[in-house]
């Protein structure tokens, strides 16, 4: 019985891996990044509307900085697209609302234009998943 034991001298010894695949990690990154920015602007508009007077770069973009990458990596992990389109029509309408709160109401109409931007955003997510209904099942 011992000479049925197959030896071939070409075969490799172990076979190799592939990489890990780039696109989660690249995802994570960039949702760490928008995580960041959106950190340092919230911490930094929160800074002004409460008069906090100095430390508003030196410790709320730190603070807002390292809060908001690691938010932004919790929702890189996300991995359902119908709940990326949900972050990104959030993100979307915050970033629209902040902008259009800011120019006749400033500091105040900026946070409170980033909450009113952002549910409509999610509203606006809503919409699209009953009026997408049954097209997108194969996600």
């Amino acid at each position: 019985m011992s000479d049925t034991r197959q030896e071939s001298r070409g075969a490799p010894g172990r076979v190799r891996t592939s990489p890990p695949p780039l696109a989660p990690i690249l995802m994570m990154v960039f949702w760490m990044l928008l995580g960041g920015a959106a950190g340092i602007k919230l911490t930094q508009s929160m800074w002004r509307v409460l008069s906090l007077g100095a430390g508003e770069v030196s410790i709320a973009v730190p603070v807002g900085s390292v809060v908001g990458a690691l938010v932004g990596a919790l929702l890189g992990l996300i991995s359902n697209p119908r709940l990326l389109v949900l972050l990104m029509a959030v993100f979307a309408g915050s970033t629209a609302g902040a902008v259009a709160g800011k120019l006749p109401w400033g500091d105040i109409g900026e946070i409170g234009g980033q909450v009113a931007g952002g549910l409509m955003g999610g509203i606006a997510w809503a919409v699209w998943l009953f009026v997408d209904g049954g097209k997108g099942r194969n996600l």
